[in-house]
């Protein structure tokens, strides 16, 4: 398994393993405020569990959500270690 340490290692490889998937697409991006240029990557992985109870070790990217008439807030995106799907707990 590769060791991803950065935002740009892991756009590469969820690109490569999830060609049709779009959260890092440009419209995906404008749509929820957020820039690919103010993204990190945090050190530490974490254990999440989605909503259907089963625990994932993933990586953390942080991110800020700049909506419409509101303020800018700090978003935390999981990525599954293995299959870098986006989990949501």
């Amino acid at each position: 398994m590769m060791k991803i340490t950065t935002v740009s290692e892991l756009r590469s490889a969820y690109c490569e393993k999830h060609p049709d998937g779009h959260f890092f697409d440009a419209d995906t991006l404008k749509f929820f405020g957020e820039r690919f240029s103010e993204m990190r990557l945090l050190k530490k992985k974490e254990t999440i569990t989605d909503y259907l109870g089963k625990e994932h070790s993933c990586y953390v990217l942080s991110s800020v959500q700049r909506r419409p008439m509101g303020r800018p807030r700090r978003t935390y995106h999981y990525f599954d270690e293995a299959t870098l799907e986006n989990i949501d707990s």
